[in-house]
């Protein structure tokens, strides 16, 4: 492909010049540049040669005048005599002067130009002919002559002439191109194509770059570059060998790496799968043993097994106060008891903190050893005293009991209910040892299906407020308490200590929160247009208490609908008070710089420091409805009720009583100075609450 043109066929060398963009780009120029200085010469040419041509005919009119004039000499000039002067020359028509005297023939002169100017710029007739003049010469025998030559053919020799002149052009430029692009192949292509072919075989064999070292046949540039492309090849193989030599180190490195990298992955497989501090295995790899034995034993003759979960009872406190490594050495011995019971096959891991769990079966030696009493047994060797470093600690355990087949047939099943069951003998005070039952799961169930169904009431709104009026000691009517409603929409009327403290737990308080009060707010308003005077008061949670926006909500809220701050009512527990009280004031000061009224709800249930309840800005106390159950006849309830209003009054806290049924207590609590009352008695809770009045009065 790289053979000179001589060796190649023309159109080979054609097609291979014309696929270079450098060469087709080279021989368009010159061959542009040689058409344009050929038409730059063509130009004056062309005037010239005009020139020429119209002095030729002007040259040959003038010859003949002063041809037919000698001719005539001295005789009269006749009309037929010029007629044929006119047949005989380029002229179409002569006027002839002399002393006077005119003659003249053929077409008529119009605005001559003498004969010596610039025939070109000379205008012409339409027929193609120019007028001239000749003045008096003794050639002219002192005749003054006009003349009109015919110039018509002129512009078809002058189109001759440039496509004469076009064609030599066309001839020298092609010429010349054909010249450029072999000089352009010999210098230039062919060095190229060569070079590129060297350099594309050297990359696509990049392992040997020496191969295609060439020792420089030219002193120009294409040289030059031909000895850079060398000297890249001898650095591509100084690198290469350089390559070669760290690629062996770091396959050396990559191995010593891929070693240490399985240890690692050894070690954290082990320390994944088991506990570092007791050795046993993990909740992952127990559930997985359990899995793996579960399918061998289906296989087998049933045997009663059930997965026990053990948890100690106040470890935290033995971590407190005898310190963390004495409680890891009381959690080491423990895992060691537990795990000689089950020799058998080895099923017992620690689940996290102070929790273990292991899988307990019927022993198989005689008699035969129930699940009840090896569980008992495990039990009191867990409980054992623990010596440590001379000292000796007493623990206690609960324990959590899943029957397989009863309680479950998976081990995450099984070890999921025997936890709940533990927790359950966590939080019972006699019960230690606690078998999931199925009463269990559906608990867990029902909870799990109540916080759906509260999340599907929040969304569709299916909560109402119903209003209980409060009463002062003259029964009349002062505010009322916004109480929530859930119907649901299968199970019918929900308890609000049923779904109130899984809202708190959930969170979803907050939400239901902000629509109770946005729904008190507005009733306020409308019971206002209605000449209503008195309070709403509204139930707050812990966890609206201590959202530090709260405050503003309720004030914009407010703003929003045109409603006075001292008509709406914040009830606080004594519970939500206390745990957090730094965060609780600073929203208790903003409610009291808002104008907002605060009560203590429930007042007497919870706990509470009342070096803080003094500070706190409150201006009403109720008393709970376990207090007031037992008046007028039981004497604790009285002495209680008794000092929680005086208490109040001398904080000048205003005392509210609630759950007031009978009239024997409504008399009690008004002459011991319980400042209101709310109860059954009064005014049971209803949708509407407000109808108008202005008091309510009841015998």
């Amino acid at each position: 492909m790289n053979q000179p043109p001589s060796k190649r066929s023309f159109q080979e060398w054609a097609r291979q010049l014309a696929g270079c963009r450098l060469c087709r780009n080279l021989t368009v120029a010159a061959f542009v540049a040689i058409l344009a200085i050929e038409v730059a010469i063509l130009i004056p040419s062309y005037r010239n040669y005009e020139e020429d041509l119209l002095s030729e005919r002007v040259d040959i009119a003038s010859q003949a005048i002063i041809t037919f004039l000698k001719h005539i000499g001295s005789r009269e000039i006749s009309p037929a005599a010029l007629e044929t002067l006119i047949a005989s020359s380029p002229l179409v028509g002569v006027s002839l002067r002399r002393e006077g005297v005119g003659y003249g023939a053929g077409e008529a002169i119009e605005s001559p130009q003498p004969a010596d100017g610039v025939l070109r710029a000379a205008p012409r007739t339409p027929r193609g002919a120019i007028d001239l003049s000749w003045g008096s010469d003794p050639m002219l025998s002192d005749y003054q002559v006009l003349g009109r030559v015919d110039v018509s053919d002129v512009p078809s020799e002058l189109v001759a002439f440039v496509f004469r002149i076009l064609g030599l052009s066309l001839l020298i430029a092609v010429f010349v191109t054909v010249v450029t692009m072999f000089v352009v192949d010999r210098m230039m292509l062919s060095p190229l194509l060569k070079l590129r072919a060297r350099i594309s075989r050297a990359g696509d064999d990049a392992e040997h770059p020496l191969r295609y070292l060439m020792p420089a046949g030219r002193c120009d540039e294409f040289g030059e570059v031909e000895g850079a492309f060398n000297s890249m090849l001898k650095q591509s193989a100084s690198y290469l060998a350089r390559l070669r030599l760290l690629n062996r180190e770091l396959d050396q490195l990559l191995d010593e790496r891929t070693r240490s990298l399985r240890r690692t992955e050894q070690e954290l497989e082990i320390r994944t799968l088991y506990d570092q501090l007791t050795g046993l295995a993990n909740r992952s790899l127990f559930e997985e043993q359990l899995d793996r034995y579960f399918d061998q034993a289906r296989h087998d003759a049933p045997r009663k097994e059930a997965v026990l979960v053990l948890g100690l009872n106040d470890f935290q406190a033995l971590n407190g106060l005898a310190g963390h490594d004495t409680g890891d050495r009381v959690l080491q011995e423990i895992a060691r008891r537990i795990a000689g019971y089950i020799a058998d096959h080895g099923h017992v891991a620690r689940l996290g903190g102070d929790v273990f769990g292991l899988l307990v079966g019927e022993a198989g030696r005689a008699p035969a050893e129930s699940i009840e009493a090896r569980i008992s047994s495990i039990i009191e060797a867990c409980e054992r005293s623990v010596q440590v470093s001379g000292k000796t600690y007493e623990c206690e355990v609960s324990a959590g009991v899943a029957v397989r087949q009863l309680d479950g047939q998976d081990a995450r099943t099984l070890l999921s209910h025997a936890e709940i069951a533990m927790h359950r003998a966590k939080k019972s005070p006699s019960q230690r040892i606690q078998f999931f039952a199925s009463e269990f799961g559906e608990q867990v169930l029902r909870r799990q299906e109540m916080i759906h169904s509260l999340k599907v009431a929040i969304q569709n709104q299916q909560f109402q407020l119903y209003y209980q009026p409060q009463f002062d000691r003259l029964r009349r009517c002062t505010g009322y308490e916004a109480l929530l409603r859930w119907y649901h929409p299968v199970h019918g009327p929900v308890s609000p200590a049923e779904f109130i403290p899984l809202a708190e737990e959930t969170g979803l308080i907050v939400r239901i929160g902000e629509w109770v009060l946005e729904q008190a707010v507005v009733t306020l308003k409308g019971w206002i247009g209605q000449g209503f005077t008195g309070r709403i008061a509204v139930n707050v949670s812990a966890l609206q208490l201590h959202d530090q926006d709260f405050a503003d909500r309720i004030s914009a809220l407010l703003q929003c609908y045109g409603v006075t701050a001292r008509q709406l009512e914040l009830e606080i527990t004594e519970t939500a008070l206390m745990e957090d009280v730094k965060c609780a004031m600073a929203t208790l000061k903003r409610f009291r710089e808002l104008g907002l009224a605060l009560a203590v709800d429930d007042f007497g249930t919870g706990y509470s420091s009342l070096a803080y309840l003094k500070a706190l800005p409150v201006s009403r106390i109720k008393i709970d409805r376990t207090f007031v159950t037992g008046l007028p006849d039981n004497e604790q309830d009285e002495a209680l009720c008794k000092t929680i209003i005086a208490m109040a009054h001398n904080m000048g806290c205003a005392v509210i009583a609630e759950g007031v049924e009978t009239e024997a207590q409504a008399s009690w609590l008004a002459l011991a100075g319980c400042d209101e009352l709310q109860g059954f008695l009064l005014g049971k809770p209803d949708f509407q609450g407000f109808r108008g009045e202005t008091n309510f009065e009841y015998s």
